[in-house]
């Protein structure tokens, strides 16, 4: 007898990838959207918290229209937005 499975969606969640392949270090942030202010917490969690000691970070980024610094001022007061905008170099 022939049997196909049928594909059956419980729910969605996002996933944030943080990757620095030189030295094997990966985080993964599970999210349940996908929007600006969500990344905005997840690049400030690696700003202040997993890279707190680094001076500039470079990113390199999909076009996704919510990865930019516009993000960050739509999310925290203007002095946490660009004191985290000045810590990254994006690409």
């Amino acid at each position: 007898m022939r049997y196909d499975a049928e594909y059956v969606r419980k729910g969605v969640a996002d996933l944030f990838l943080i990757n620095e392949p030189l030295r094997g270090k990966r985080c993964v942030r599970v999210r349940d959207q996908r929007t600006k202010r969500d990344g905005a917490h997840v690049m400030r969690e690696l700003l202040e918290e997993i890279y707190c000691d680094v001076e500039k970070i470079v990113l390199v980024m999909d076009n996704l229209n919510t990865h930019s610094p516009a993000s960050f001022y739509a999310t925290f007061p203007p002095d946490v937005a660009q004191r985290l905008a000045d810590r990254l170099e994006i690409h």
